[in-house]
């Protein structure tokens, strides 16, 4: 697992602005992507995950393992809270990565990430996953 963090974003996809009072972590795609269960059990996040690349990329990991390991550390559940009953939830639902690239802003790298979520509708991102409905055809 590689130590990492979503940024944030305000209502319209930008990163975050000073004046703005509303923030998440990402938002849902409204592109239909060709991935089995899309729409149904499976919905696509846009975010940008804040993670040192260079010092892991130095210390010879590669991409694709950088990524895994962002994907890794975000599927964790929160610690169990004192006394409490039910099992911690990831909160961003279960990840799997669609696609991602290493990009750069004025804040330094970052990754821009595709993930895949099994959560239509999640408190940390803005939107809803869209809802395909109708038989497939043969």
């Amino acid at each position: 697992m590689i130590e990492c963090k979503l940024r944030e974003f305000s209502e319209f996809g930008s990163v975050i602005a000073p004046t703005s009072k509303k923030i998440k972590n990402g938002f849902y795609s409204n592109s239909v992507y060709p991935i089995r269960g899309y729409g149904r059990d499976r919905w696509v996040v846009i975010t940008h995950i804040d993670v040192d690349c260079e010092r892991h990329l130095a210390e010879g990991m590669s991409k694709e393992q950088i990524f895994q390991g962002c994907i890794d550390h975000l599927n964790q559940p929160p610690p169990r809270k004192k006394y409490a009953k039910k099992k911690p939830r990831p909160l961003y639902g279960e990840l799997k990565l669609y696609k991602a690239k290493i990009k750069e802003d004025e804040n330094g790298k970052f990754v821009e990430a595709e993930i895949i979520t099994n959560q239509r509708k999640n408190k940390h991102f803005w939107r809803e996953g869209i809802k395909i409905t109708g038989k497939r055809k043969k």
